[in-house]
């Protein structure tokens, strides 16, 4: 299409989706003072499939707690939701992720305001039927990802399950699961012990050593990628990047960046906009502990400057849950410039857990002959969090493109607002294009799904928001 010619256009009408997002009024700090982010406001989910075997896609949204999700069929003239009165019933849940297969809707919770043992952090499958009838996965957790594949290939779709936190404990690290299915049940593969891989956030199932079977690659916060190797439906654990690379991971997608024949991997990494710092060298470091022997575990955040680690947090803020400090740090002049061990004593920080972040730049895994080399997206992608892609040829020349969104706003004041990046085109390693010049702008809002939905046999983008109005775009290359 011409270059001055917009890729993208609001489609009038939104095709009938009048979904709106309304994020619930709970806030992660009151209960845990001292964490990095929220975790709460992960979603909504979003699925895309055949939802009434009528060959037309029909689109899930998720919502937050106490409001219905909602379900939009495919019609001839636009989208109509369906007015399900049973969907009432799930309101109480937070959904995070779903995925739409064989005419179901796969539902993952989350929120990480329930307790670990509330049945509101149950997982769900739902069949749209006269009843719409309901399936416990009885697997209770925050779950951030629920990723489908057929792994030990005997012909029904199985599931991995990715946990990102412990309600009530951020920073250990929940377990996450193969669920096998048997006929229709879902179990626990007990053969394929994944534990505790760390804070989950996304994960994606690709063939890593082209041996047909698709192999799982984790990614996460406070941790790096993990792969795993599928041999015959055993999965194991591999080391195929060449350098440390923890980050504060949100979302992989596999793509052939360099044109080069064999798979690449796009990373959404926090970016470097924020009062966070992180180096391989000097990474950005999280100590997790009961500091102060009361039964709750603390986190306190820490960066480097001149080779010493310095608290995020200033006093008044560390005092609300520390409240030794108070006493022992009279007034602020008294706290200015202490490090974080002379803060909290060597001796209680030894014995902390500790996790690093050696990178916040977001960028892709390059495939060099099985093992992967982080290279860095540029700056004009650095500006906030990635939070989703979505590879498609949206310019009709016969290769596809990456289309990346993000945003997050659940940060201490300190942080500011991580809104500015408004939507970037990656067409290659060598061309990216700001979203902006093509038609769309997704500064100021979080984008948390980017989606491709087909009415009427003509593709368009779908977007999902936090707190906001979906948005369909009209791809203008395939009018």
């Amino acid at each position: 299409m011409p270059k001055n010619e917009k890729l993208f256009s609001k489609t009038p009408g939104n095709l009938g989706i009048d979904y709106t997002h309304k994020e619930d009024a709970y806030i992660d700090f009151n209960r845990q003072k001292l964490i990095p982010y929220q975790l709460s406001d992960r979603g909504p989910a979003t699925a895309v499939g055949d939802l009434n075997n009528d060959g037309v896609d029909d689109i899930y949204f998720g919502s937050s707690k106490f409001t219905s999700s909602q379900i939009y069929l495919g019609g001839d003239s636009a989208f109509a939701k369906a007015y399900i009165e049973p969907l009432k019933k799930h309101s109480k849940t937070e959904d995070k992720t779903a995925v739409i297969h064989d005419g179901n809707i796969i539902v993952g919770t989350a929120g990480a305001d329930f307790a670990q043992t509330n049945n509101a952090l149950d997982d769900y499958i739902l069949k749209l039927d006269d009843s719409l009838s309901k399936q416990s996965l009885n697997l209770l957790g925050n779950t951030s990802v629920i990723a489908p594949n057929d792994y030990d290939n005997d012909g029904d779709m199985d599931l991995f399950i990715g946990h990102q936190v412990i309600t009530g404990d951020f920073g250990t690290a929940p377990e996450s699961v193969l669920l096998k299915n048997n006929n229709g049940k879902y179990t626990v593969d007990k053969n394929n012990n994944l534990g505790t891989i760390g804070m989950v956030t996304d994960a994606v199932w690709t063939d890593l050593n082209g041996d047909n079977q698709k192999d799982l690659i984790v990614i996460g916060e406070w941790m790096a990628p993990q792969f795993y190797i599928n041999n015959d439906g055993v999965l194991s654990k591999e080391t195929l990047i060449t350098s440390e690379l923890t980050g504060l991971w949100q979302t992989i997608a596999p793509f052939d960046i360099d044109n080069d024949g064999d798979m690449d991997y796009l990373l959404g990494n926090w970016g470097t906009n924020s009062k966070f710092t992180a180096t391989e060298g000097e990474p950005l470091k999280m100590y997790h502990a009961d500091f102060d022997n009361n039964g709750q575990t603390e986190t306190l955040v820490a960066t480097s400057r001149n080779g010493n680690y310095y608290p995020i947090q200033n006093l008044p803020e560390l005092a609300t849950q520390l409240v030794s400090l108070k006493k022992k740090y009279s007034t602020n002049n008294d706290f200015a410039g202490k490090t974080i061990s002379e803060i909290i004593g060597a001796k209680s920080l030894s014995k902390a857990q500790e996790l690093n972040v050696t990178t916040l730049k977001s960028g892709y895994l390059k495939n060099e002959k099985g093992s992967f080399t982080f290279v860095p997206f540029p700056s004009s992608l650095q500006v906030a969090p990635l939070l989703d892609f979505i590879v498609f040829d949206f310019t009709n020349d016969g290769k596809k493109e990456a289309l990346a969104g993000g945003n997050y706003f659940g940060t201490k004041p300190y942080h500011g607002r991580l809104d500015s990046f408004s939507g970037a085109l990656i067409k290659s390693e060598k061309e990216i294009i700001d979203g902006y010049t093509l038609g769309v702008d997704f500064a100021q809002k979080s984008v948390r799904k980017l989606s491709i939905i087909t009415h009427n046999n003509i593709n368009y983008l779908l977007v999902t928001f936090n707190n906001e109005p979906a948005q369909v775009y009209t791809i203008e290359t395939t009018q």
